[in-house]
């Protein structure tokens, strides 16, 4: 059985945002989520999971969308999320250094 990773909110956000860009693009260029799952691979409801948050999108399918949809994958990609998850990962990487130098002493 798989275990499931809780996501935090900034991860539950990211993927909503994500889903709101590619449905966006597949609307301006009038296509079906039919024929978009078709070109990438998967189905309409894989699709439509992306589309709605509900799923992540992997690298690979982000990068075939992104070809696809004719946008480079930081467009699709929020980079003020990057920076925000970013600063998140260096404030525990800090702590945990904090951390480690009182406890040597």
């Amino acid at each position: 059985m798989a275990v499931r990773k809780h996501l935090t909110s900034y991860e539950v956000e990211h993927k909503k945002y994500i889903g709101r860009k590619l449905k966006s693009r597949r609307l301006q260029l009038g296509l079906t989520q039919t024929k978009v799952g078709k070109l990438v691979g998967v189905t309409f409801q894989q699709v439509q999971k992306y589309e709605k948050g509900a799923n992540g999108v992997s690298a690979l399918k982000l990068k075939q969308l992104a070809e696809f949809f004719k946008l480079r994958t930081d467009v699709i990609i929020d980079p003020n999320f990057i920076t925000i998850h970013k600063g998140l990962r260096e404030e525990k990487i800090q702590l945990v250094e904090i951390d480690t130098e009182a406890s040597c002493q």
